[in-house]
């Protein structure tokens, strides 16, 4: 595996040397080989699958062949594994340094200038292993598409690339008209993989004069290809399916020429003639065929994409600057893909400008108030030799010196690409990124060019340190992006640009397939061929969650198509949805929240309430968090007072707690006749402890380290607050084999600085090497000093796969999620009573997002000696109080148990799978229900452990285990 690594990225850096095409190919290639192989020895292991050893050892044995005498003595051994494991040492201490040092190594260790004969052996014996191992495997990786791909390094049909062309002018042919103002046409046209079609005109609800027109005209094409976009004169878009079949209308068009088979009558002409009989009939579309390159009326259809005409559809800069809370890693990686795949197809194209950017992607709402995962391109359909008022999308730039800003670059869309995979990888603007950097933009008319990404995220071959350091190097994604970069991979030996079809193989090879495996290696049930369909069933708006039916979205109770349709009531609903929030911030519009009040009884508590939260999130958008309300948020949250509840609450928790320590005992004590072997670590941020505390002196073997970073003079950190004491403790009541780690960031009821938090982060992160952290603390809203700073260190933090547990808040309905635990890459957590009902003092649970809750009143713990009372002989020197900051550290050590049950009962590579934050939350969701037929309580998930009998817990081990893998193949 470490040899396969090794070759690969010492491939992609030969590549770049001054060798002949022949040796290029060759390395190209091995890079590839080197990939399928790694996928291979992974898919086994995740599969518990046999790996084929003779195969592993003949492809070893070729790659040591590549390796010279001369690098060092011990190089020349005649063991492969000698040979191998001493250049494998040797590169991964050359490859921290820099880039020169790196080229030295590759010119003294490989073998360069071998035959093509030498070459093209070693090439069909790597390819033959990689082929038989995939084939050996039960559930493998790759797809039977894919190997073939992998195998010749052909991407999708370029009739893609043609069609959407073919397309783009057919429009422009019929865009002018007679009317008396001329129209300003724009376009959008869907982007996706079209690997394979989305859905089939069959499954529509279409008149039977219409789908016999649609379904068997040219029957005898095969292929067909659809593409999915709107158009719009003014304001309204209005939706169109352009029906295509594939490569066709390319090799068989004639300009000037109609097919003889289509009614010359039922030709588009113009397109406002078109666009404005659709709005005599709403819920349709208009059905197109593209032949022979023109377009002909194929009929209307019903829609199953219902947008909102009163919402602007919203772009992917704006979602970035407004709302970079929406991405999760899983809507991350699918739009990285898609929209990889988008330059790959249109690339050359009118559609695509080589300045494009995230302003140029567009969402659209339904009228149901989702967001979709159907990304859009916007342009205006201007012929090239026109100057409109509003900026051209099409029109190529040839600006000397917007050339010498991108050092040349042949293909300058990849320059863009790249920089709009580094915006959704960060969630954050380019623009912001630099900023945070301090580095001014050498952009001329808002386009960023390659010197402006070297110089804010780095570079691979310089020593500048930017942004791609926070990328994990083993990423694909960064793969991609360096390859989009690299102005050599996009020139031939002679430095002209490629032919059209070398280049869209080598967009394939070098960005799309690494895209592709960005997204497999992370959600491996994701089929490549259904990324399209698969992305569409999401509310990207909210969270990435599914869409009820995603093929009828956006079709309202009063909708015509709907009406015949039996509605459910639904759950009384006490915060909008997410996707409202992605509107301009200055919309303040009572119609957004009509179609779930007309579900709810018209004087419910859950109608005023829902009126009130959206009232007051609208109006939040719009002026800053200065209320009084604000003022009123403690950083460290809790509940005082619980001390004159009854003593029942306090032994109910007791209880609670003892029936936890019940499943901890029968599956991690009874099986460490020890300390473990790699036992949990975890760091708590907070006010200190109380170092001399019963609690801790009993357990002093698990406090591992202590820094003080709110005075870092001082090496001590005594608790003057209690919050510190009291939340360490709990950690190591429910971890107790775990390994804690502990930083003071503030004093007493001090706000901390962001930055301070920040390297305390990092500290934990890079230092220690911790698995989870928990901050039983937050800001009220993002906006506060230093943000940058903290939201750097989490991006860090959650790309080394450490989970971060954060208090959600107490200030109940009021306010929402507190910061950090509102950040995406963090654990949020709410608090219930001991029953599961939702504390009154937890935030509301948010819709379209996975709410978790667990205990967080009259909890017991330990409390500073000298901040106690305590009369009682002899004195406990303990406290009883409530709050998410309570429930965080309880949560933290509850996901320490399944570490470490994880790392005891299950395979290396399954355990390693629970660090990852979606698969961790999907676990504790699974400790949470309860039966098939189990449902939120108060919208949370409320996770509690027991050997009940209805509990995750309360079976046996192998089923138990079972239960587990079952929920992170999900």
């Amino acid at each position: 595996m470490t040899t396969f690594r090794t070759i690969h990225q010492i491939a992609k850096l030969v590549r770049k040397l001054e060798i002949d095409e022949e040796e290029r190919i060759f390395y190209s290639h091995l890079s590839l080989h080197c990939i399928r192989l790694q996928e291979c020895i992974t898919c086994a292991s995740q599969t518990s699958s046999r790996v084929d050893k003779n195969l592993i050892s003949i492809a070893l044995c070729q790659l040591s062949s590549l390796i010279s005498a001369t690098g060092s003595q011990e190089a020349s051994s005649n063991t492969t594994i000698v040979r191998l494991n001493v250049f494998n040492a040797q590169w991964n201490k050359t490859r921290e340094q820099d880039y020169n040092e790196k080229i030295d190594f590759i010119r003294r260790w490989l073998k360069l200038g071998l035959t093509k004969e030498h070459l093209n052996c070693i090439n069909n014996v790597l390819e033959e292993c990689a082929d038989k191992l995939e084939k050996q495997q039960p559930d493998r990786i790759l797809v039977k598409s894919d190997v073939e791909i992998a195998r010749d390094h052909n991407g999708p049909s370029y009739g893609v690339w043609k069609t959407a062309q073919a397309l783009f002018d057919a429009l422009l042919q019929c865009e002018r008209c007679s009317c008396s103002e001329q129209h300003e046409f724009k376009a959008k046209l869907e982007l996706g993989t079209y690997r394979k079609a989305i859905e089939s005109v069959q499954e529509m609800k279409v008149p039977r004069h219409v789908r016999r027109r649609v379904l068997h005209k040219d029957s005898s094409a095969t292929g067909a290809l659809d593409f999915g976009m709107f158009l719009s004169t003014e304001r309204d878009w209005h939706e169109i399916r352009v029906q295509t079949a594939k490569e066709r209308v390319v090799e068989f068009a004639v300009d000037g020429q109609v097919a003889p088979s289509y009614d010359t009558t039922r030709r588009v002409k113009k397109l406002c003639k078109s666009i404005n009989s659709t709005r005599l009939k709403p819920w349709h579309r208009f059905v197109l065929k593209l032949t022979s390159g023109q377009l002909y009326h194929e009929g209307m259809e019903g829609s199953n994409f219902c947008i909102d005409q009163a919402t602007e559809p919203i772009s992917l800069l704006r979602c970035f600057e407004e709302r970079h809370d929406v991405f999760t890693e899983k809507t991350k990686r699918l739009l990285s893909l898609i929209i990889g795949y988008a330059v790959l197809h249109l690339s050359g194209t009118s559609w695509l400008r080589s300045t494009w950017g995230s302003r140029d992607i567009k969402f659209f709402q339904t009228t149901s108030q989702k967001t979709p995962l159907r990304p859009f391109i916007q342009v205006h359909l201007t012929k090239a030799n026109e100057t409109p008022d509003v900026e051209i999308d099409n029109e190529p730039d040839d600006d000397a010196g917007f050339e010498d800003f991108n050092s040349g670059h042949r293909c300058t869309a990849l320059i863009a690409l790249a920089v709009v995979l580094i915006e959704i990888y960060f969630a954050k603007s380019f623009h912001k990124l630099a900023q945070m950097k301090g580095i001014p933009l050498e952009s001329l008319d808002n386009n960023i060019t390659l010197i402006d990404v070297d110089q804010v995220f780095g570079s691979n071959e310089t020593e500048m340190e930017g942004w791609r350091s926070e990328i994990p190097e083993d990423s694909y994604l960064l793969t991609a992006i360096d390859n989009c970069l690299n102005p050599e991979l996009w020139e031939d030996d002679e430095g002209n640009a490629f032919d059209n079809p070398m280049l869209k193989s080598r967009i394939y090879d070098d960005i799309v397939r690494p895209l592709e495996l960005h997204l497999t290696t992370g959600f491996s049930k994701i089929h490549i061929d259904d990324v399209d369909n698969y992305a569409r069933g999401l509310d990207f708006g909210g969270w990435g969650q599914p869409i009820a039916d995603h093929n009828l979205h956006g079709i309202t109770a009063a909708s015509p198509i709907t009406a015949s349709l039996t509605t459910t009531s639904l759950p009384p609903v006490y915060t909008p949805s997410p996707a409202l929030t992605l509107n301009a911030s200055n919309q303040v519009d009572a119609r957004f929240i009509m179609p779930d009040l007309q579900r709810l009884e018209p004087n419910s508590n859950a109608n005023a309430l829902l009126s009130l939260s959206y009232l007051t999130t609208s109006l939040d958008s719009i002026s800053r968090p200065e209320a009084s309300i604000y003022k009123n948020h403690h950083f460290f949250d809790d509940e005082t007072g619980d001390e004159e509840k009854s003593i029942r609450k306090n032994r109910d928790y007791l209880s609670w707690r003892s029936e936890y320590l019940k499943v901890y005992d029968k599956f991690i004590t009874a099986y460490l006749t020890s300390q473990p072997l790699k036992p949990v670590k975890i760091a708590i941020l907070d006010t200190g402890i109380e170092r001399g505390h019963d609690a801790f002196e009993a357990r002093e073997e698990a406090i591992k380290a202590r820094l003080n970073y709110y005075n870092e003079s001082q090496r001590s950190i005594p608790d003057l607050n209690g919050h510190g004491t009291f939340t360490a403790s709990l950690i190591l009541d429910y971890a107790p084999d775990a390994e804690l780690y502990i930083i003071k960031i503030a004093e007493k009821n001090a706000r901390p600085n962001a930055e301070t938090v920040a390297k305390a982060i990092d500290h934990a992160v890079d230092k220690w090497g911790v698995d989870i952290i928990s901050m039983s603390f937050g800001w009220p809203s993002s906006d506060f000093d230093g943000y940058g700073f903290l939201e750097s260190a989490i991006h860090r933090a959650y790309g080394k796969k450490v989970l971060l547990f954060a208090a959600a808040s107490n200030s109940g309905g009021r306010l929402g999620r507190a910061y950090p635990a509102s950040s995406s890459q963090v654990i949020c957590v709410h608090s219930t009573d001991v029953l599961g009902n939702a504390s009154a003092f937890s935030p509301t649970a948010q819709l379209y997002t996975l709410n978790l809750a667990t205990i967080g009143e009259s909890i017991e713990s330990a409390w500073p000696t000298f901040l106690c009372s305590d009369k009682s002989t002899p004195p406990n020197y303990v406290k009883s109080r409530s709050g998410t900051s309570y429930a965080t550290p309880i949560m933290a050590g509850i996901a320490a148990f399944l570490l470490q049950y994880a790392r005891i009962h299950l395979p290396t590579e399954e355990a390693l799978k629970f660090k990852n934050k979606e698969n961790m939350e999907a676990l504790l969701k699974r400790c949470a229900e309860r039966g098939p037929n189990y449902a939120m309580r108060d919208g949370y998930f409320y996770v509690e452990l027991s050997l009940n009998r209805h509990n995750l817990f309360g079976g046996r081990l192998e089923d138990i285990s079972y239960e587990i893998s079952k929920t992170l193949q999900k």
